[in-house]
C-alpha cells in the first residue's frame, strides 16, 4: 500500500462531515472514486451480509441484493476477489439482480471484498449510472479503501467485548435483528432451517414486490404467516 495513496484516502475520509464510521467510508469513497453510489455490507455472524451504510444508487442496490440474496457484494464476499462489471446490461451473472439494478438506473458495479486470508468481514461496492471500467487509479484507490475498512473493523472487533461485528455496530444494523427474528419464526412455522426460512422470506418478498425488511416486519408483528393465514 503506497503511502501517498493511503494519505489521499485518509484525507478524503477526514473531509467528510461527522458521521458514524461506515457512513464516512461510503461518502469518502464516493467523493474519491467519483461513484454515483457506494454500499458497505458486513457479515452478521451467520454467513449473511447486512448493509451498514449506503448512499446514492447504493441505497437501492443494497436493498435489492438483500431482498434477492444475490449480487456483486455476495460474490465478492464469497470468493474473496473483486467483482468488476463495467456493463451490467451485457453481463448475465445475476438473473434477478441484473435486470432489477438496470431498472433502478445502475449501469456498472464494482465490489471489493473486506478479506484477508481466512478472515472475511464483508464487501464494499461501488455503483455507476453509466457503463464504464474503473481507471487504474480508481481501482487502486478502491483496493486501499477496502483494505483500510477491513483493518478498521478488525481493530474495532478486537477491542470489543463481543466477537461479532453486527454486535459491535448494533446501532447500524437494527433491521438485521428483525430479519433474524422473522427467519426464526418462519423456521418454526415450516419446520425448516433458519437459512431455508430466510430463503422463503426472500422469495415471498420478491413475489409480492416488497422489501425483505417489510415482509420480516409483518411476520414479527404476526400480520403474516408462511404456513397459512394468520
Amino acid at each position: 500500500m503506497r503511502g501517498d495513496r493511503l494519505i489521499r484516502v485518509l484525507d478524503a475520509l477526514a473531509a467528510q462531515a461527522p458521521a458514524p464510521l461506515p457512513a464516512r467510508l461510503c461518502t469518502g469513497a464516493s467523493d474519491l472514486l467519483d461513484a454515483r453510489g457506494v454500499g458497505l455490507a458486513l457479515e452478521t455472524g451467520d454467513g449473511e451480509l447486512q448493509t451498514v451504510a449506503a448512499n446514492g444508487l447504493g441505497e437501492r442496490a443494497e436493498l435489492l441484493q438483500a431482498d434477492l440474496g444475490e449480487g456483486p457484494r455476495y460474490r465478492a464476499y464469497q470468493h474473496g476477489t473483486p467483482v468488476l462489471v463495467a456493463d451490467l446490461a451485457g453481463d448475465p451473472t445475476w438473473l434477478a439482480f441484473g435486470p432489477a439494478a438496470l431498472a433502478s438506473g445502475i449501469a456498472a458495479t464494482f465490489a471489493f471484498p473486506l478479506h484477508r486470508g481466512t478472515v472475511r468481514v464483508g464487501a464494499l461496492t461501488l455503483y455507476q449510472d453509466r457503463a464504464a471500467d474503473l481507471s487504474d487509479e480508481q481501482y487502486a484507490d478502491a483496493l486501499v479503501i477496502a483494505r483500510l475498512a477491513l483493518d478498521l473493523f478488525l481493530s474495532l472487533q478486537a477491542g470489543g467485548a463481543e466477537d461479532d461485528l453486527d454486535r459491535l455496530l448494533a446501532d447500524q444494523v437494527g433491521d438485521s435483528a428483525e430479519i433474524h427474528q422473522a427467519s426464526g419464526m418462519v423456521s418454526v412455522q415450516l419446520g425448516i432451517s433458519v437459512q431455508a426460512a430466510l430463503a422463503v422470506l426472500r422469495a415471498s418478498a420478491y413475489a409480492a414486490g416488497r422489501s425483505l425488511h417489510d415482509v420480516a416486519a409483518d411476520v414479527v408483528a404476526h400480520r403474516l404467516r408462511m404456513d397459512g393465514p394468520t
